[in-house]
């Protein structure tokens, strides 16, 4: 009976000693290493564009004209550059200032339509921009954006002001078709450079006639006085450009063969020909 107890004291001690030293191997053992990587030279670095060739003031402006750089962070604080340059380019967006070859292009270098100024840097020497209000009747929807050319069509009588005739004379007499100006560029066609973003164009400018829509042209200063006379005046329209317009006019009598410009009217008679616009 004593030696039962005695083996069972000793093989109890033994487990207790067996315990602590697993416990003390665990506690004392060291926290597994860490191998970190040396190479962080893409945690050094910054993403800059760089511009292929020199540009000048309200140039057009597109990725194919920029090179991705990858520079170091130090140099890039050397030139203010802390984060990663991001960019929003699209095909209206412009340079608002001169710039070198190589040199680094940075957000406030662009203009976008909405930004102030914008208007200014895509007009050209020379020019001054123009709002022209034109009948919508004959257009195409998107068909004209901003940067297309076009024609602009006057409809006119000696008679009668059509400026806001639409177009729907019933009187023939001395009506006439021509071309007023050709190959005029468009800058803006209704709220195009408003929409969705800071206005740069005159609220007042947005046509309130459904029938009619707003655009912005961009023309010599001779021709101002010309086209405030027509605008207030003539029925206006506008269509693409093409290299064959030859500034040709019509007057009814070139579609209407019978046409004599007289009317003879007896009794109750009346002329009820309708429009032809």
């Amino acid at each position: 009976m004593l030696n039962s107890k005695l083996i069972f004291i000793i093989a109890f001690i033994a487990v207790l000693a067996g315990l602590y030293g697993v416990a003390d191997k665990l506690l004392t053992n060291p926290e597994p290493e860490v191998l970190v990587s040396t190479d962080d030279s893409a945690l050094n670095t910054l993403t800059l564009w760089q511009l292929k060739a020199a540009m000048k003031e309200g140039s057009r402006l597109s990725f194919a004209d920029l090179k991705r750089v990858q520079l170091n962070k130090d140099d890039a604080l050397t030139i203010g550059v802390k984060a990663d340059v991001e960019l929003q380019i699209d095909p209206r967006t412009v340079l608002n200032s001169p710039v070198k070859a190589g040199q680094y292009l940075l957000p406030e270098l662009l203009s976008n339509p909405g930004d102030p100024g914008y208007l200014n840097l895509i007009t050209r020497d020379g020019m001054t921009l123009y709002p022209l209000s034109v009948a919508t009747r004959n257009l195409i929807e998107n068909y004209i954006i901003p940067g297309d050319h076009i024609n602009i069509l006057a409809v006119s009588s000696p008679l009668y002001n059509l400026a806001n005739d639409n177009g729907n004379s019933n009187d023939f007499e001395g009506l006439q078709a021509s071309l007023l100006m050709t190959k005029v560029r468009v800058i803006s066609v209704g709220d195009s450079d408003t929409k969705n973003q800071g206005s740069s164009i005159n609220p007042s400018m947005k046509s309130t006639n459904k029938d009619e829509i707003r655009i912005v042209i961009e023309v010599s200063p001779q021709d101002l006085a010309r086209l405030t006379l027509a605008q207030r005046t003539m029925h206006l329209q506008i269509f693409h450009s093409s290299d064959d317009a030859d500034g040709s006019s019509a007057d009814v009598s070139d579609i209407i063969k019978n046409y004599t410009g007289i009317v003879e009217l007896r009794g109750d008679s009346q002329n009820n020909v309708g429009g032809i616009f």
